[in-house]
């Protein structure tokens, strides 16, 4: 009978967790032209600077959780997507409005700048690379 209950507890556990997860963070516009449809505010790299360097929680576009920390010295550690851990380089590209994040991967080396848009919770935060206008992840500063 133990075994049953500890089963069916974990069985519950399982099913509600990754929504309590997703619960953190709302629904994204698929990509940057909805979101701006929708009239989410563009936030600037002034804006931006009141985050980053700092820890970001975020959840990818495929509902993967993970952590980004900037440092001051440009580096930017991301943890949490499986066993990968990846170390890389971000900066601020005023121009474009944007945050960029450079990380070597097994496809070689990928440099992405994103755009970023307000959730009208104003907690969260919405990305999106700025050559495709894609959405990639949600985010907020770590409490």
């Amino acid at each position: 009978m133990l075994i049953f209950r500890s089963a069916v507890l974990a069985s519950l556990l399982m099913a509600v967790v990754p929504y309590a997860i997703a619960a953190d963070f709302p629904k994204g516009p698929p990509n940057q032209k909805e979101a701006e449809a929708q009239g989410l505010k563009r936030v600037s790299v002034d804006e931006l600077k009141q985050f980053i360097p700092g820890v970001l929680i975020a959840m990818s576009f495929k509902g993967k959780k993970h952590r980004l920390t900037f440092n001051p010295d440009g580096s930017v550690h991301r943890t949490g997507i499986g066993d990968m851990e990846l170390t890389g380089k971000w900066n601020f590209d005023e121009p474009k409005n944007a945050y960029c994040l450079s990380f070597q991967s097994k496809h070689g080396f990928e440099h992405n700048c994103l755009a970023v848009f307000r959730a009208t919770d104003g907690t969260n935060f919405f990305d999106y690379d700025v050559d495709n206008g894609f959405y990639a992840h949600a985010w907020h500063p770590k409490k």
